[in-house]
């Protein structure tokens, strides 16, 4: 590379915020971009550019898909012309799968069908389009629900605050802590793969009703929110043949070992 910094857009979010962290703590001269400074960057030249940007709130992008659109696909549009960079990661969702609970139909290679998706999963599946097509030296990963002690949001939070979940108790989710995301970045920062798209999630599924029994929490759910039920069970084969990552129900034992019913 002729330029070995690293920026880092999305900096302050719970993703881009780990995975800074990780950078500098590995020796990496990291820029930190966020929406305040922006415009101060834009511009750049940089070895790799990693994209953590984009709206995480799948509700909002179905109440507001234009809002949506331009906070995920708009935005990373903006970061492919607006700096100069020799590697692009960007950082996706399993919700571009058709199918997400069956693990023979969302590999890598599994075929999508775009007009079936949420407009949150729709607006992810176009931006790793745009990235793929105009990104030097891609690599799209696509993450599931990202936990970590600085969650913010999500059942994982619901239930560690003690709120209702909006979701059925029976929902089966596949997580990500976000010190395995940022371990990955700078894995794959240092050792390119030779894929351009990699699933990035815990292995098989955490069901909210097990880990409520387990650690001893309650499981209210909201009014209405009882048939809600989600799930996903993601193919990771591809990451488990790179380096070891732990199962989506260990990452959330993780977060959730410290916050037991007293």
């Amino acid at each position: 590379m002729s330029d070995s910094s690293i920026i880092v857009v999305g900096a302050t979010g719970l993703i881009g915020s780990a995975v800074c962290e990780t950078l500098q703590r590995g020796g990496h001269s990291v820029i930190a971009v966020d929406s305040r400074n922006y415009a101060q960057h834009a511009g750049a030249k940089a070895g790799v550019l990693v994209n953590c940007n984009g709206n995480s709130y799948r509700y909002k992008a179905a109440e507001n898909p234009r809002w949506d659109f331009d906070a995920s696909v708009l935005s990373v549009e903006r970061t492919l012309f607006d700096f100069d960079v020799e590697r692009y990661l960007f950082i996706s969702t399993i919700d571009v799968y058709n199918d997400t609970a069956d693990p023979a139909h969302n590999h890598e290679s599994a075929s999508i069908d775009p007009s079936r998706l949420h407009p949150y999963g729709f607006h992810k599946w176009l931006a790793e389009r745009l990235v793929e097509r105009f990104a030097k030296q891609p690599l799209v990963l696509r993450t599931g629900t990202a936990i970590g002690p600085g969650v913010k949001k999500g059942p994982l939070f619901d239930l560690m605050h003690r709120q209702a979940l909006h979701m059925s108790p029976d929902s089966e989710l596949s997580l990500i802590d976000v010190d395995a995301i940022a371990g990955a970045v700078r894995y794959f920062i240092e050792v390119p793969p030779r894929r351009t798209i990699l699933n990035l999630t815990g292995t098989g599924p955490a069901r909210l009703r097990t880990l409520c029994a387990e650690f001893a929490l309650d499981c209210n759910v909201a009014a209405g929110a009882e048939p809600v039920v989600w799930r996903y069970n993601i193919n990771n084969d591809a990451l488990r043949g790179l380096f070891d990552v732990g199962t989506s129900y260990e990452m959330a034992g993780k977060l959730l070992s410290g916050v037991r019913k007293s």
